[in-house]
């Protein structure tokens, strides 16, 4: 079993190789933003509106919600290999992380960040919002909360590379590179 972290800045191609690695190499995808998302598709859900409310605003939702989410998950699917996906988003996450895993007798392997120019990913994003226009598009693709949510990924989640990096399970991919060479990259890493 592997159980890696994905990180990077909103539209960076996380969702992509998360993707790639579940359909081709048998690993669960805990998405932080998909669990979310369900949480605030629940009409009935008191706390999937107050969800709704700081995504769709660009905030980040509160620690203790997103880690009880994601820990009932874990201990759901302990015996997968995992892929955690926009989670953690802050070191006070990625410690809590550690620790749960820690309790169930699991460690992460990797984390994976995708290094890529924040002019590049705003056209990326950019392209997508267009792209996806009337079509299923994400309430929280605009680009007022995308520059919105790249400032809270600069203060709140880059800190995070240096925690991975120090227990030595930091590993970079280039998040420009063609969605097949990245993808390489990272079966490199994780075999």
């Amino acid at each position: 079993m592997k159980r890696i972290v994905f990180l990077g800045p909103p539209g960076c191609g996380k969702g992509t190789q998360s993707k790639l690695l579940v359909d081709n190499n048998n690993f669960t995808q805990l998405s932080t933003g998909d669990l979310l998302r369900d949480e605030t598709s629940k009409t009935d859900s008191k706390l999937g509106e107050k969800v709704r409310n700081l995504m769709e605003s660009g905030e980040l939702v509160p620690d203790e919600i997103v880690i009880d989410i994601i820990v009932k998950k874990v201990k759901e699917f302990k015996k997968k290999s995992l892929i955690f996906d926009g989670f953690p988003r802050n070191l006070n996450q990625a410690v809590v992380l550690d620790e749960s895993l820690k309790s169930v007798s699991i460690e992460l392997d990797n984390a994976i960040f995708f290094e890529i120019n924040f002019d590049i990913l705003k056209e990326r994003i950019e392209k997508r919002i267009k792209e996806s226009e009337n079509i299923n598009q994400r309430k929280d693709d605009n680009i007022e909360t995308l520059i919105n949510r790249i400032e809270v990924y600069k203060s709140s989640t880059l800190p995070i590379v240096d925690y991975y990096d120090k227990k030595g399970i930091l590993k970079k991919v280039s998040g420009i590179k063609k969605i097949e060479e990245v993808y390489e990259e990272i079966l490199k890493i994780i075999s």
